[in-house]
């Protein structure tokens, strides 16, 4: 354990100094996904059917999953041969699903040890998918040219509020550009009234976690920025074998539905329907 009471105090300075209420993406916006070795750590967790941290678990995947192919069933009059592509795919457990039930898709994640691993379970099962390393808010505005036309572009989990509006409003017009007429766009996303708009700080021990391989100390400042209709959390890290400390930062943007809607409107995507919570797992 660390002894090295200059380092404590350096990471205690850091801390206090830090905004107290930070403001979403101008002070801090998204975990490093892209980093190899916590994308490592990543991927236990996304694989971990005893939590929905990171993914759902199978069996949540499989009810969202028939829900899609129904959904397909009845736009496309077809049960197999249809063409999915999944947005922020991640190991590609709802692209290796939806391949499984006859249908091809193509998946994309810039996270690398999550795409490694979908691949290899897609070439051991002989799966019809394909997968890209690709960021999501640096698509090409010929994104049909890197996925192909598709059928339906799904995007789960939530993930689309992790986007300031600006940045959502450009890469919906490029994911609705890859869909053929009549296609389907399967959108989940947190609801407006779920925010927690209470100002929350916390500390806690983990013996590891995504954000550290070891034993550390794990603060986080939770606020609410009416103004942005958005929250931050803020993560310190502070490695308990080496006094080092690491600062992170998560933000969710809140979209009220007539917002939802006029933005996918402007994406060429109309028709907009609600759908109630397919199932009883966090962020349904």
């Amino acid at each position: 354990m660390v002894n090295d009471c200059g380092k404590l105090m350096e990471a205690w300075r850091r801390i206090k100094d830090d905004p107290t209420a930070p403001r979403p993406w101008h002070d801090g916006d998204k975990i490093p996904w892209h980093e190899p070795a916590f994308s490592e750590r990543m991927l236990a967790i996304h694989l971990d059917q005893r939590t929905h941290m990171a993914s759902r678990t199978l069996d949540v995947i499989g009810h969202h999953v028939g829900w899609l192919c129904e959904r397909l069933r009845v736009l496309a009059g077809a049960e197999r041969g249809l063409r999915v592509l999944d947005v922020g795919c991640g190991p590609g457990l709802y692209c290796h699903e939806i391949a499984r039930r006859g249908h091809e898709t193509v998946g994309f994640d810039f996270a690398p040890a999550p795409l490694d691993h979908a691949r290899a379970v897609a070439a051991q099962e002989g799966l019809a998918c394909g997968f890209h390393h690709a960021d999501l808010t640096r698509l090409d505005d010929d994104a049909l040219a890197l996925f192909g036309a598709v059928d339906a572009v799904t995007f789960w989990f939530g993930e689309f509020n992790s986007f300031q509006t600006d940045v959502a409003r450009r890469f919906l017009k490029r994911l609705s550009s890859v869909l053929r007429p009549g296609g389907l766009f399967a959108l989940e996303v947190q609801p407006y009234d779920s925010f927690d708009r209470e100002d929350v700080n916390e500390w806690q021990l983990h013996e590891s976690s995504p954000l550290c391989d070891g034993p550390h100390f794990w603060l986080q400042r939770h606020h609410w920025d009416e103004d942005a209709q958005a929250e931050i959390t803020v993560y310190w890290i502070i490695d308990a074998r080496t006094g080092e400390v690491e600062r992170f930062a998560q933000c969710h943007q809140a979209w009220r539905d007539e917002e939802l809607v006029a933005a996918l409107a402007d994406a060429g995507l109309t028709g907009a329907v609600f759908e109630p919570p397919l199932s009883v797992a966090p962020w349904q």
